[in-house]
C-alpha cells in the first residue's frame, strides 16, 4: 500500500546514508595509518550500518506514492554512494587476506576518497534547498576522481619498479578498490547534477 511521506524525510535518510558512508571511509583511512584488528573491523560496522540505511531509505521508496525527487534517480543514487562504503570493507578484507600492510598510496588514495565523500555529504545536505551549491560541490567532487585516478597511476607505476610478482598482485588489486570507489563517487555526483536541473 502506497502512503505519502513528508519530503524532509528522504533528505534527512539520504544525509544519514551520505554520512555514515563518509564515516566508513573515514574509518578505512584509520586502518591504513594504524591497520589494527579494531579499526578493520569498525570498517565492517560502518558498512553494514550504511547497508541498513539504504535498505530503509529504499523501502520507503517502494512504499510512497510521491518523492521528492524522482525515484529511479533516488534509487540509483543510494546505491551508487553505498558502493565506496563497500569498497572501503572490501579493501580492509582483502588486506588481511593478502597478509599484506596498507602502504603510504593506498593511504594517499584512502584519503582522496575520503574528501569524495565528505563533498557528497555536503551536496546531499544541498540537495533540498541549494541547487546552485550542489553543482558547486559535485564538480569538485568530480575533479578529486581525476586526482585519485593520477595517483592511482602512480602507484601502479611505482609497483611495477619491483620484480616482486606477488607484491605487484597484491597491491595492485587493493589499489584498484580505490580507483572504482572514485568512479563511484563520480558517477554519484553525475546524478546529483542530473537531479538539480530536474528539481
Amino acid at each position: 500500500m502506497f502512503k505519502r511521506k513528508e519530503s524532509l524525510n528522504f533528505y534527512a535518510l539520504l544525509i544519514r546514508q551520505a554520512q555514515v558512508i563518509r564515516d566508513a571511509v573515514e574509518a578505512l583511512c584509520a586502518f591504513c595509518e594504524d591497520p589494527t584488528q579494531e579499526k578493520g573491523d569498525f570498517v565492517k560496522v560502518k558498512e553494514k550500518e550504511a547497508d541498513a540505511v539504504r535498505r530503509e531509505l529504499v523501502d520507503d521508496i517502494n512504499r510512497t506514492f510521491i518523492t521528492p525527487i524522482d525515484r529511479d534517480d533516488l534509487y540509483r543514487l543510494s546505491t551508487s554512494i553505498d558502493d565506496l562504503a563497500d569498497y572501503a570493507w572490501t579493501t580492509v578484507k582483502e588486506v588481511r587476506i593478502y597478509d599484506i600492510q596498507p602502504d603510504k598510496n593506498l593511504l594517499t588514495m584512502a584519503r582522496t576518497l575520503l574528501q569524495m565523500a565528505d563533498g557528497l555529504v555536503v551536496c546531499v545536505e544541498k540537495l533540498e534547498k541549494d541547487h546552485a551549491g550542489v553543482a558547486v560541490e559535485a564538480t569538485k567532487v568530480k575533479k578529486l576522481e581525476n586526482t585519485l585516478n593520477v595517483q592511482f597511476h602512480q602507484s601502479i607505476a611505482e609497483l611495477f619498479e619491483t620484480d616482486d610478482i606477488k607484491k605487484i598482485l597484491k597491491y595492485r588489486e587493493i589499489y584498484s578498490h580505490m580507483n572504482h570507489a572514485a568512479d563511484k563517487g563520480d558517477f554519484s555526483a553525475d546524478i546529483l547534477l542530473d537531479i538539480v536541473v530536474k528539481l
